[in-house]
């Protein structure tokens, strides 16, 4: 599923190519995505200029000048591409037409999904209301942190808890805890500070050179535009079972555990 630095990428897609642009007609090819895509949609939304793109954890929002909003979640499979011709793919779901090209929202798994809102009907959604600080906002800090770290609950599914921090999943909670030589099944209540500060400290910079490299493209996700996620070369522990640790670099090799039905990958040498 992609996390925050591949929603952010496909963020600044639709961000330079929709934003600020007249709709000129919205498409609804086939409504069936985890929820059903809202028939008045294209009532409600065409003729008028999305004045703004944002992104909130793994979830996009389109702000409409109307005050109107889209809630967007990619699922596993969903992606936005920019085409100049009218062509439906297999698996297209719903076309935003402008002046000299449109742009075709495709999900082949279906677990994506696209939410109308006003104002107040976003802001107490389920998706967003108690979803937990941006990681890369000064909200994400020791004190915050320390607050949470009291629970009795490892620190790897600390990190993926949306309510918690928001955003995070397998990828970059392995990566993070990697570098921060935290082990993934370490309770979070036995960190010292200096080990909280550390997490923190790498969760902001893993997440900023991940943006900048257009995220990862392991699996199903694709990127929207032509930036490819090249942070998959960056890997130092996800999908290394077996091979040799690039930190302590003797024969210690990568393990992979299962912690809640998830892959967790780590060194069991540096990672304590």
């Amino acid at each position: 599923m992609p996390e925050l630095p591949e929603v952010e990428t496909v963020r600044s897609f639709l961000y330079t190519h929709m934003r600020g642009r007249k709709t000129i007609d919205i498409k609804i090819i086939n409504n069936k995505l985890r929820y059903k895509i809202p028939n008045d949609l294209k009532k409600k939304l065409s003729k008028l200029i999305i004045t703004n793109i944002v992104r909130r954890g793994k979830y996009l929002i389109l702000e409409y000048e109307n005050s109107n909003f889209l809630l967007i979640h990619l699922g596993m499979t969903g992606f936005f591409r920019l085409s100049k011709f009218t062509e439906n793919k297999k698996h297209d779901h719903l076309l935003f037409r402008y002046k000299n090209f449109q742009i075709i929202y495709n999900d082949i798994r279906k677990f994506g999904f696209i939410k109308l809102y006003n104002q107040k009907e976003l802001n107490d959604s389920k998706h967003l209301k108690e979803m937990g600080p941006e990681p890369l906002t000064k909200d994400f800090n020791e004190t915050y942190f320390s607050n949470f770290s009291k629970r009795n609950i490892n620190i790897k599914s600390l990190l993926m808890d949306q309510n918690f921090v928001a955003g995070l999943g397998n990828i970059y909670c392995s990566e993070i805890l990697f570098e921060a030589s935290v082990n993934p099944t370490r309770q979070s209540n036995s960190l010292r500070i200096d080990e909280i500060s550390k997490i923190i400290k790498y969760t902001k910079k893993i997440l900023n050179e991940a943006i900048k490299l257009g995220g990862t493209t392991i699996k199903n996700f694709i990127v929207s535009d032509l930036k490819i996620g090249y942070f998959k070369n960056q890997l130092k522990v996800y999908g290394r079972e077996n091979k040799i640790c690039k930190k302590c670099q003797k024969q210690h090799f990568i393990e992979k555990i299962i912690q809640n039905g998830r892959s967790t990958f780590f060194c069991k040498r540096c990672q304590l």
